[in-house]
């Protein structure tokens, strides 16, 4: 018998197409691909922090941007995803800690984690906006602001 018929005869080892990742695994990995996003979408903010900055029209056109309801929706997602990677920060160091290593504790500080994260979530989208009584309206501009705008202050 040839190398090659020996190779093709031989079992596969499982892998993911095959086996089934345990909760806990999902959680640290979804964490970890979390984590990634925050950094991009770091990057992304600090590049808005000095375009707005070094040139003041961008403000306007950005907040004009930032109006749209599919950013707020987007807004939305990423404060999940920062309150999601705090929550399995946080369960990460209780593990290397030695509190809830076992299956079960794991399973129930990885839904704790979810369902702070979505609580934490609703909770600074009411304060931030009040969108759920429906009273959305931007701050209200001093009139120092107005006349800078209208550039009658130096």
């Amino acid at each position: 018998m040839s190398e090659d018929k020996k190779a093709t005869e031989r079992p596969m080892s499982p892998h993911l197409q095959v086996y089934r990742l345990p909760y806990n695994a999902l959680m640290s990995i979804s964490g970890r691909v979390v984590g990634i996003g925050l950094c991009v979408s770091l990057l992304a903010l600090i590049g808005w922090f000095i375009a707005v900055v070094w040139n003041p029209e961008f403000y306007a056109k950005s907040m004009t941007f930032f109006s749209a309801a599919w950013i707020k929706y987007f807004m939305m997602v990423w404060a999940f995803a920062v309150f999601f990677y705090i929550g399995n920060g946080v369960r990460h160091v209780l593990w290397s800690m030695g509190i809830g290593v076992n299956e079960q504790a794991g399973i129930r500080s990885g839904n704790l984690v979810l369902l702070l994260s979505a609580a934490l979530t609703l909770i600074l989208w009411q304060f931030s906006c009040g969108c759920w009584s429906g009273d959305y309206e931007a701050a209200p501009m001093t009139e120092e602001v107005q006349a800078q705008q209208e550039g009658d202050v130096e």
